[in-house]
């Protein structure tokens, strides 16, 4: 018998899925689109994957329907396309959503830094993500280090007295994910650069600098591009 569609894709539904379980209590369509979300952004899901929605409510023990909604989600956010007669596909790398979401993503936190600089803001509370940041990249744990990261990102918008600046972010930066993503599993010690480059922008906060701050805020988003 022919393999199914999905494996032609280059990856194994079984194992993708393997550890989804849906928790009793609470919508199972949003809780379906963060799995796909997720396995897409970190790869899991590679670009060109066919989602067979029968294998996946399978896999996942749901009915259709709520997998249909999420899918529909995905596909407004450019993550996945339905065609006709194929199915749900992966998209490839939208490279106008990533420029657009690095051109917002620049625009708030770079102010998002100004801001803390001209306050000197305290920082102190974040030591103890750094140092997870820190131990994260120096044994190349990109994954680890990515989830540090955003919590880094979502703490200093917090700290600006601004916290609803990185849902504003999150909302669309899935396609920037999926670059630095693919770029920190490729290229060995991209989480050390990043680390160095939140450790320059907290050094420029503490000096009280607004454009260095922002000078390597602007960077660091930057550097998904090289």
């Amino acid at each position: 018998m022919p393999r199914p569609e999905t494996y032609r894709a280059g990856f194994d539904p079984q194992t993708v899925f393997a550890d989804v379980s849906v928790e009793p209590g609470r919508a199972i369509g949003p809780q379906i689109y963060e799995v796909l979300r997720s396995r897409i952004i970190d790869n899991r899901l590679p670009p060109g994957a066919v989602v067979s929605e029968a294998e996946v409510a399978r896999l996942c023990d749901i009915s259709r329907t709520p997998l249909r909604a999420a899918i529909q989600r995905l596909a407004a956010e450019g993550l996945v396309v339905v065609r006709p007669q194929v199915g749900t596909v992966v998209a490839p790398l939208d490279q106008a959503r990533l420029e657009e979401a690095v051109f917002v993503r620049t625009a708030i936190e770079c102010a998002v830094v100004r801001r803390l600089a001209e306050r000197r803001a305290d920082l102190s509370e974040l030591s103890s993500t750094i140092e997870r940041q820190r131990a994260a990249a120096a044994r190349d744990d990109y994954m680890t280090f990515f989830r540090h990261d955003e919590a880094f990102h979502a703490r200093l918008a917090e700290i600006a007295g601004v916290p609803n600046a990185w849902g504003v972010i999150q909302s669309m930066k899935a396609h920037v994910d999926r670059q630095r993503l693919q770029l920190m599993s490729s290229i060995k010690g991209r989480s050390a650069t990043a680390f160095d480059q939140h450790l320059a922008v907290l050094s420029a906060i503490g000096a009280g600098d607004p454009d260095a701050a922002e000078k390597h805020m602007r960077e660091h988003i930057h550097s998904v591009f090289i």
